[in-house]
């Protein structure tokens, strides 16, 4: 086997984080000019070549492709803190379980169930509005018309938002009645993107898919997770955890719904440079703690950015523990319940499966048939990636609620008014229990 055939593409973390791109190509032993700013070469519509050396400008890391030897003697260098391979990481939607197999929810049914549930909120409104007209008749003789009528009905008539249950199940109605709802809060999006939506309104956006300028999202996943965090309080559609948040969308899985770490690096270091609040990562692999997402997420928490991650689908594999990144210490790693308050089949839990000091599941929140916002419409999804940007939503509730908290105190505070859910106290299987953001923000 030749030496190209067995080199492969790591992630170089260095001892100092503070590392500079100077530095960096000094420890790695390349010219200046042959080390590039990851952000920037990922963000243009370049393909990543065996030749690029990326460096990941505050995070202390980089990416480059070596061979077995190179890795020898850079795990050998006291100025490398670790040599990774750079993991290819998934979106964490779960395809496995029964509701996906339901025909009336089939991906070719999913216009019926729109109208379906359109036809079900105009209804409702219809009938109300009926109600109206017949007390108007009452109140004012027979000679009441519907002009008359309609002038006594209030305009909030026709304002009124469905509320979705699992949006409802975790409280956060009772923060938005007393004005929490994730205004000026800045949230990060780390997915495939996010599409243009009438529900959603996005503030900025970026790829760093190779060779992808464009931050919009042609699979879906990453809109139906935006649509959970921020879907906007209108008429139509769902509505998010915190509907006055400021979505952007990280493109850093591609629309097959896979990613390398470089590239997920590469949107934690934006999202550090351009003072995100909160970023929701569901994403993951069933793999023990890395060395650079543990340092990467250091650097975002003492940026002040709260780093909140799916746990994983692994539940009932052989690999039934936290994945990683949500593994790595600094993050808040969310479960899956389903509405009756129960752990779903797929959701990851415990930390034997890796050494010593794993971050475990920290707190839980919906992730089972979750309706939200894709491409077009509107769609139900499952998996440990549908819970998080509940939880994201939720930080960004307690931001915007205690504006000085840093990352570990909205952590601490979601976690402390969390509704116990299984074992009585912090478990495996749920952690602190279901996310509560009336509580979260009192």
């Amino acid at each position: 086997m030749t030496k190209k055939q067995t080199e492969k593409r790591y992630i170089i973390t260095f001892t100092d984080s503070t590392t500079d791109q100077n530095s960096a190509a000094e420890i790695l032993d390349i010219a200046q000019d042959t080390i590039q700013d990851g952000v920037s070469l990922l963000a243009t519509d370049a393909v990543l070549t065996p030749t690029d050396v990326l460096h990941f400008e505050g995070l202390g890391a980089a990416s480059l492709t070596l061979s077995a030897t190179d890795v020898d003697r850079y795990k050998n260098d006291k100025r490398v803190l670790a040599v990774e391979e750079d993991l290819e990481m998934h979106f964490l939607h779960d395809e496995s379980e029964p509701w996906q197999k339901n025909p009336f929810i089939d991906a070719s049914q999913q216009d019926l169930l729109a109208q379906s549930y359109q036809r079900g909120y105009q209804q409702g409104i219809s009938d109300f509005y009926q109600k109206i007209l017949a007390d108007a008749k009452t109140l004012h003789g027979s000679a009441a018309t519907s002009a008359s009528a309609t002038s006594l009905i209030p305009p909030i008539i026709f304002t009124s938002q469905p509320i979705p249950w699992n949006i409802n199940l975790v409280n956060a109605p009772q923060a938005w009645a007393r004005g929490y709802r994730g205004n000026g809060v800045k949230v990060a999006v780390l997915d495939t993107g996010i599409a243009a939506h009438a529900d959603l309104v996005i503030s900025g956006g970026v790829s760093f898919v190779p060779g992808v300028v464009s931050s919009n999202d042609g699979h879906g996943h990453g809109t139906h997770c935006a649509g959970v965090i921020g879907a906007r309080n209108n008429t139509i559609g769902v509505v998010g955890v915190a509907p006055m948040a400021s979505l952007y969308a990280v493109k850093v899985l591609s629309d097959a719904g896979s990613g390398q770490t470089s590239w997920i690096l590469a949107g934690m270091a934006w999202a550090r440079q351009n003072g995100m609040n909160v970023i929701s990562m569901s994403l993951g692999s069933p793999s023990c703690q890395s060395v650079a997402y543990t340092n990467a997420i250091a650097q975002l928490n003492a940026a002040g950015v709260t780093v909140v991650c799916a746990a994983g689908n692994s539940g009932g594999t052989t690999f039934p523990c936290v994945g990683s990144p949500a593994n790595s210490l600094g993050t808040i790693a969310v479960a899956a319940v389903d509405a009756n308050k129960v752990k779903a089949s797929f959701s990851s839990s415990g930390t034997t499966c890796c050494p010593p000091g794993a971050n475990p599941v920290s707190i839980s929140a919906p992730g089972v048939s979750i309706n939200s916002t894709v491409p077009g419409g509107y769609k139900l999804m499952s998996g440990t990636s549908m819970a998080c940007p509940h939880v994201a939503g939720a930080a960004a509730l307690v931001k915007q609620r205690f504006p000085t908290f840093t990352p570990a105190q909205i952590k601490a505070k979601l976690m402390a008014t969390a509704t116990d859910l299984g074992t009585p106290g912090n478990d495996p299987s749920y952690g602190a229990g279901l996310v509560n953001c009336n509580l979260a923000t009192l």
